[in-house]
């Protein structure tokens, strides 16, 4: 048993390393570049969500206050 433990460390270490090497490989300029474009994009949509949240608490807030007068 303790052969095969010692048999399977020795496979995923090989694999590990040759992920790695794969990896190195591989030109990530595009992905970086689509990664940057959907991050501005999330962020304006965040702007977005976060400005009409706002607004609906302001207008619940002067709803409320009208209920009271």
């Amino acid at each position: 048993m303790k052969m095969f433990s010692k048999a399977g460390l020795v496979l995923t270490l090989a694999g590990s390393f040759a992920a790695t090497t794969a990896m190195a490989a591989i030109d990530t300029t595009a992905v970086d570049a689509s990664l940057a474009a959907a991050q501005s994009s999330g962020e304006g949509v965040g702007a977005t969500v976060i400005g009409v949240v706002a607004a609906l608490a302001v207008v619940g807030v002067i709803i409320g206050l009208v209920r009271k007068i």
